[in-house]
């Protein structure tokens, strides 16, 4: 889908309530007065598609940027997040699109793995697994969904996700590639959505934790 194609997409309450965030902190920097943020609410509220946002918070800093960016500017969608031609052996395909996908324990990890956690979470646990070459790709869309990945103690990540639309992203392993440690390249998506890449924390098994 085209970023033209996604601008006519129609929005949820979830969505409406990430905009409206977005103007009360415009509110409270000083960039609208009380009468503009109650009439640009309502605006938002009564939007049903993307498009319909974008005039609502185009002159405000996050809001262009997010919008241009990650919905009308054409730029979100580039070679890196876009799954590769790779030989079918070599390729892992997970669908966790509006539901949970948990990959954990000794489980075989490719060359390369695409992840579909649209309105979903996605949840891969690489410490125990068994890992086929020394450097992993990881693509995923995780737009309006979740993805945590936990790498081994001394893996590392190079992580190009376009989270620019409302999005969030994580990471507290080293990007630097070392010689004796799996690297992990990870590209894709995290519009609306959130991704998280770490190591291990004692106690710790919740999306974001």
């Amino acid at each position: 889908m085209g970023p033209n194609d996604m601008s006519r997409m129609r929005i949820s309450d979830a969505e409406r309530d990430q905009v409206s965030e977005i103007l009360r902190e415009a509110a409270g920097e000083g960039r609208l007065d009380l009468e503009e943020l109650d009439e640009r609410i309502s605006a938002v509220y009564a939007a049903k598609t993307y498009a319909d946002l974008e005039p609502i918070v185009a002159d405000l800093p996050a809001g262009a940027a997010g919008l241009t960016s990650g919905v009308t500017g054409g730029s979100a969608i580039t070679q890196h997040q876009t799954p590769s031609a790779v030989p079918a052996g070599q390729v892992l395909a997970l669908k966790g699109r509006g539901d949970q996908v948990v990959r954990k324990g000794e489980w075989t990890v490719p060359h390369r793995i695409e992840v579909d956690a649209r309105f979903g979470s996605i949840k891969l646990d690489f410490r125990q697994a068994r890992i086929s070459t020394p450097v992993v790709e990881v693509w995923l869309d995780a737009s309006w969904g979740s993805a945590d990945l936990i790498l081994p103690e001394d893996g590392t990540a190079e992580i190009d996700v376009d989270s620019s639309w409302f999005g969030s992203l994580r990471s507290d392993v080293d990007s630097i590639r070392r010689a004796d440690a799996t690297h992990f390249v990870i590209t894709g998506t995290a519009q609306g959505g959130g991704l998280r890449v770490r190591h291990k924390r004692a106690g710790s098994w919740n999306f974001f934790s």
